[in-house]
């Protein structure tokens, strides 16, 4: 029986990385959670009709490129940090220093007078110069340390970590082979329809390594099957999926049907196997109902069965599709922060007490969960996405779903002011101290 995989405790150099990654992600996500703050507002009944389409958009646009692409792929660059090989240093921090600039450009679009949103699926945009420039930027510091992840060793969490930088590789390099074939430079659905659907594996990579990390800090009892060969089964479709770009035209009907496929059939099932064997072993091996690590590993499951669900009956495109995203990323989420606790004691800073731990976990789990209740029945009574509350079917029906949203959006999002006020008060020192040390250092 294999153990569970350990987070590494970083030094020198590493550790500073480590911590300016980490500084970058926690950042993105508390901008981003201004901009859920206005799309839970823009959603919820006797507030919306008072609020602009373009409102609503703008905040959509801000908040799906901070909570998702910018949170996940800058923690990404957390795990690939703790897992690089010793030496290089400069390079690695070249690519800490693109994405951040990328990122500010991100911010500063709309001050360029950049105002006109495109919601694209998976990464939506401002369609400008600087924007675009931004999202440029920020893919190529995150390429820029996926490749150097590439010559890291070891099994266990660095093997995970591996694969999950291959696939964004192969999702950044599927975006610019799309680029290249699509007749129309401005077509942002099909551009990030590719690789938009390949993130989801590095996503799903990295959220079974942090249920791995969780269940060993749970005391749940460790498989036969070693965590690598979790990770391999877990990576395989995206290994052979960009092949897409070579047999299917780029932006037919076939093209986005292929693409969907991949994800139906090939994201979650190994995730949720593995999901279900830690609910069951959880349930077969009983712990104190006051440990925080497990909370925050069966929230996460709870949620990802929840996203899978609301995927499961999608028919149309309408908030259905969103209970689904939020349920499958706020899942990683709450891993992440999970994680992020931990790692505060690796980086060797004082971490908050378990029971604040604890609640702040069910907190958030608790009103995510409510969150996707109330846009499962909504979807149920067809109220569309990506517009506010305007034109609904079933009024009654789905003015409950959509207040019911509202409330577990609120909670939701002040379980994660909650969760930044408990990690950045311990690490804000430590990050600060960390950035102006780009010179290279003895290798941790």
């Amino acid at each position: 029986m294999q153990p569970w995989p350990e987070l590494p405790r970083p030094l020198g150099m590493r550790r500073r990385l480590t911590l300016a990654w980490l500084g970058l992600a926690l950042g993105a996500l508390a901008v981003s959670t201004v901009f859920a703050l206005l799309l839970v507002i823009s959603r919820t009944p006797l507030v919306a009709d008072s609020l602009s389409p373009d409102f609503f958009a703008g905040a959509l646009v801000m908040h799906v490129n901070l909570a998702v692409t910018v949170w996940f792929l800058a923690f990404a660059a957390v795990w690939w940090t703790l897992t690089l090989p010793g030496g290089g240093w400069r390079l690695a921090w070249s690519g800490w220093t693109l994405a951040v600039a990328g990122v500010c450009a991100l911010l500063l679009a709309r001050l360029a007078g950049e105002h006109r949103a495109v919601l694209s699926n998976y990464v939506p945009v401002i369609d400008g110069p600087v924007f675009l420039a931004g999202l440029t930027l920020f893919f190529a510091g995150i390429g820029l340390v996926a490749w150097r992840a590439l010559q890291g060793r070891g099994e266990g969490l660095a093997a995970g970590a591996r694969l999950a930088a291959v696939v964004a590789l192969l999702a950044l390099g599927v975006m610019a082979g799309t680029a290249l074939l699509l007749p129309d430079a401005g077509d942002y659905e099909n551009l990030f329809w590719g690789g938009g659907h390949l993130l989801q594996f590095t996503h799903t990579l990295l959220l079974i390594a942090a249920w791995q990390v969780l269940a060993g800090r749970a005391d749940v009892p460790a498989p036969r099957l070693r965590p690598a060969a979790i990770f391999a089964l877990a990576a395989m479709p995206a290994l052979f999926a960009p092949l897409i770009l070579f047999f299917v035209p780029a932006g037919s009907e076939a093209w986005r049907q292929a693409w969907t496929e991949v994800m139906r059939w090939g994201s979650w099932p190994v995730a949720g196997g593995f999901g279900l064997w830690l609910a069951l072993a959880m349930r077969r091996h009983p712990a104190p109902e006051t440990s925080a690590w497990r909370a925050a590993l069966w929230l996460s499951l709870c949620l990802f069965a929840a996203g899978l669900l609301a995927g499961a009956l999608i028919r149309e495109d309408n908030v259905m599709v969103t209970a689904h995203y939020h349920g499958t990323v706020g899942a990683v989420t709450l891993a992440f922060m999970a994680v992020t606790h931990h790692l505060l004691e690796r980086l060797g800073l004082r971490r908050a007490p378990g029971r604040l731990l604890r609640w702040q976990f069910r907190l958030y789990g608790g009103g995510l969960l409510l969150l996707i209740l109330g846009l499962f029945w909504s979807g149920l009574h067809g109220v569309q996405r990506k517009t506010p509350g305007a034109a609904l079917p079933d009024p009654v029906q789905a003015w409950g779903g959509m207040l019911l949203m509202g409330i577990g959006g609120f909670i939701g999002l002040a379980a994660t002011v909650w969760f930044l006020w408990l990690v950045l008060r311990p690490l804000w020192p430590a990050v600060t101290g960390a950035l102006p040390a780009t010179r290279v250092g003895r290798p941790g």
